[in-house]
Formats: structure tokens, C-alpha cells, sequence
């Protein structure tokens, strides 16, 4: 429901805050999504992201994407035996893990900006409402709404994750993590416009999403958002009705040039293409079928990278984790193949997470090391010698993949840059096709 103002002195006040807060955003112009738009993706250890600590050495962001990568598979893993149970829910994925590269939007009226974390493996679009300091305060916004607790978008969240207690009382979520973390708000609706690479604001209408007002220190961090891209209702392109979206990641040296993103229309869906699993739709699962190093195959087992018929392991494409998980029949394959194939020094890396480095410059690395290949059922996916290793200290390079301690692998959105990967969900495929994403 939205929220009037109630005398000609609150209106002129509206009207002069929305001036401001106008002009405080570069008056910037807006558009209409019309069949397509797109908008700039900044990765969180950029000096761009509103993400980024300064006192964080190069060294020490390489350990904490480890780190986050196997955060993210324990999250995904959670859920994928949430999913694969009779009861689960969306509002368990209201609020996701930190993700890894940032959008940024507006919310509601006047608009506010907000930076959030872009995840093809989330279901909701979530923003910061907290008390104590909120990115975006619903009682500013003319547009505002939220859902009452007998709506049918409440109760799809479960009986479970409701708490509001009367039918006309507004829909109140309170969700318990595993680890003992817990989050809260009410679900709700609001004008949403988006910030296309050339600044203009591109308006897509309302949009149902968490207005969170409390999280646990277990969810405190730099992010004011999430925007969720799987095939779930409450995701953005299951609300636009978008069937097409793609993305082009730049190397980190490139950030700079900025990565992309693309929706609808202005979609890329070319180069090989593969299937997305059928019957599966809140992850985007894949079938790998093997990993090549130069002309020779890794020996793994036959379909080990398969979905089992009680919901377990799988390959799945992700945005929102940093390295390459694979589970650990195959990358102790791969590891063993790597340390034969190049004839370089080897050692353990700095931390637990690299278990297969290399001593030299990258010269000596690139001329040494055969191309690592990613086979999939119709597509194949060529690794750069920079999204394949890391230099985890000076004059040592680190296998940028990282053990899963599940059944579950995860292509990593390391491994995914210089590619434009697209999804077509009506055909229900992803593709890959080799570019530099510098250059669009």
C-alpha cells in the first residue's frame, strides 16, 4: 500500500527532496526497459566497489576469495538438500551469501541507489532496510508497499518462515540459518529503475522484494543488496518475464574497462552451447563431462560430475563464487596431471585452499603449462593461463581451483571471465563464447 503525504507542506518537502535527491545521483536520465537493457557489473575488489578495503593487500584478496569460494559451496550445498527435500521454501534464500560483483539500482520514490551483489545462484532481490542504518528507508518512498501476512506471495514463503501472527498484519519473514544466523523483514514491493553503463536510469516498474531490517553478525558486511537471477518466482528475470541474459567478465587487470551485463534483447547467446539440466530450476546445472590438459584427458570417472537420483553433486555454473570447486575425485586427478605436465618447481601454496603451485615468472608459466580445458555436453570452455593460476606469493603461481569437500562442483566466475556466457531459458541452455570483454 503506498504512503500519503498529508499537507501542502509535506508535498512541496517531497518535491524538493526529490530535486535533491535527483541531482545527487549526476541527474542522470531515465528509460524505460523497453525489450532489453544492460548495466555495469563491478567486482568487489575493485577500487570501483563501495566494497573495497584499502587496507587489504593483493595477497590477502586472493585468500579471502578462497575462503568466500568454499563459503559459497557449504551455502549452495545447504540449499541444493533443502531443494531436494518435501519441505522446502524460498525464504530460506531471501538473504544470500556476499556475492562478488556489484549492480547498481534505485528503489522506490524519491529513488534511492543501491549497490548489490548480482548471484545467479539466489531467488530474491533483498535490500537493507535496517534501523540502524538503512540504504533505503521505506517511509520516504510515495511508491512503497508491502504485503500482508494472508497475500499469496507471504505465504509461499511457509508457515515456517512466517512470523507475523494476523491476517492483515504485514508480512513479517524471520529465517534461521544452520550455523545459528538468522535475518528478518517484511517482503515487499517497490519501483525499481537500473544505471545502464552510460548512467541513465532504466525504469522496470515494481518489483516484490526483502526489505530486511535485521541480520545477525554472521550477515553484516559492505553489501546494501542482492539481486537474484535463478528461474524462482522472486528472482529479477522470473518478475521481468525475461527469457535471455548474459554477462562478459574482464580479467582484473581490465576492471577499469568494466564487465557487463545484458538482459532481454541486448542478450549475447552464441558460441558452443549446452543444456541446462531438466527438472532442476533453482540452480543453473550443467553436464561436465570430462577436463582436457593440452591433447590429453584427466582421468575421472565416468559421469562424476553427474546429479545423483537423491538430489547430490552436479556441475553447476555460478556467478557468485570466486575459484572453481571440484569435488575431490577430480581434482585430485587434475592436480596429479598438472604436476606431470609442466615442468616447473613445485610446491604447496601459502594456504590450505592451494594445494598445486608453481615457482617462476608467469612467462615461465605461460610457455610451460598446456591449456586447461573445461568439456561440456556441446560446449567446450578454454582457460586462460590468467583465470587458470593466481600468484599467491611473489614468483608463485597457484591452480586457481579449489577442493569441494561436497559431491557438488561449481564452475567458478574466475574461470568464466573473458567469456560471454548467455542463458536462454527458453531454450534452456548456457553458452560460451571466447571474447575480450574489455573491448564491449
Amino acid at each position: 500500500m503506498g504512503i500519503s503525504l498529508p499537507s501542502l507542506f509535506s508535498t512541496i518537502f517531497f518535491f524538493l527532496n526529490t530535486i535533491f535527491i535527483l541531482q545527487s545521483i549526476n541527474s542522470i536520465s531515465s528509460s524505460t526497459a523497453g525489450d532489453g537493457f544492460s548495466v555495469c557489473l563491478i567486482h568487489r575488489d575493485s577500487p570501483l566497489s563501495p566494497s573495497y578495503n584499502r587496507s587489504m593487500t593483493a595477497y590477502d584478496r586472493i585468500q579471502a576469495a578462497a575462503y568466500r569460494s568454499v563459503l559459497r559451496l557449504n551455502h549452495i550445498h545447504s540449499l541444493t538438500t533443502t531443494f531436494s527435500s518435501s519441505e522446502h521454501d524460498i525464504s530460506s534464500r531471501i538473504v544470500p551469501e556476499n556475492g562478488e560483483y556489484i549492480v547498481t539500482f534505485s528503489v522506490g520514490t524519491p529513488p534511492t541507489q543501491v549497490h548489490a551483489f548480482m548471484d545467479t545462484g539466489s531467488d530474491a532481490i533483498w535490500v537493507k532496510c535496517s534501523q540502524s542504518f538503512p540504504v533505503f528507508n521505506p517511509a520516504k518512498s510515495s511508491s512503497y508497499g508491502h504485503y500482508l501476512c494472508d497475500s499469496l506471495p507471504c505465504e509461499a514463503l511457509g508457515v515456517g518462515r512466517r512470523t507475523c501472527a494476523e491476517f492483515l498484519d504485514p508480512c513479517y519473514y524471520r529465517v534461521i540459518y544452520g550455523d545459528g544466523s538468522t535475518t528478518e523483514g517484511t517482503l515487499s514491493h517497490d519501483k525499481f529503475a537500473f544505471e545502464d553503463p552510460e548512467r541513465n536510469l532504466v525504469d522496470v516498474g515494481h518489483l516484490d522484494f526483502g526489505c530486511s531490517d535485521f541480520s545477525s553478525w554472521h550477515f553484516r558486511g559492505n553489501q546494501s543488496g542482492a539481486l537474484g537471477l535463478s528461474r524462482q518466482p522472486l528472482s529479477l528475470i522470473s518478475q521481468l518475464g525475461i527469457k535471455k541474459f548474459s554477462y562478459c567478465m574482464v580479467l582484473p587487470d581490465n576492471e577499469g574497462s568494466g564487465s557487463r551485463m545484458y538482459f532481454g534483447s541486448e542478450a549475447v547467446i552464441s558460441g558452443g552451447q549446452t543444456p541446462l539440466l531438466k527438472g532442476v530450476d533453482w540452480y543453473y546445472y550443467v553436464t561436465l563431462i570430462g577436463i582436457s590438459i593440452g591433447d590429453q584427458n584427466v582421468p575421472l570417472p565416468d559421469g562424476i560430475f553427474n546429479m545423483t537420483s537423491d538430489g547430490e553433486g552436479g556441475f553447476i555454473i555460478d556467478s557468485g563464487t570466486t575459484y572453481t570447486l571440484l569435488r575431490s575425485e577430480a581434482y585430485d586427478a587434475l592436480i596429479e596431471a598438472l604436476g606431470e605436465a609442466i615442468d616447473l618447481p613445485q610446491r604447496r601454496g601459502p594456504s590450505e585452499w592451494y594445494e598445486l603451485c608453481f615457482e617462476g615468472s608467469f612467462e615461465d608459466l605461460d610457455s610451460a603449462a598446456p591449456d586447461l580445458k573445461f568439456i561440456f555436453d556441446g560446449a567446450e570452455v578454454i582457460l586462460m593461463k590468467q583465470t587458470t593460476y593466481i600468484e599467491a606469493e611473489k614468483g608463485l603461481w597457484c591452480l586457481a581451483m579449489v577442493r569441494s569437500n561436497e559431491e557438488l562442483s561449481i564452475l567458478g566466475n574466475m574461470q568464466q571471465q573473458n567469456y560471454f556466457v548467455g542463458y536462454d531459458l527458453d531454450q534452456e541452455v548456457v553458452s560460451f563464447a571466447p571474447v575480450d570483454c574489455a573491448t564491449f
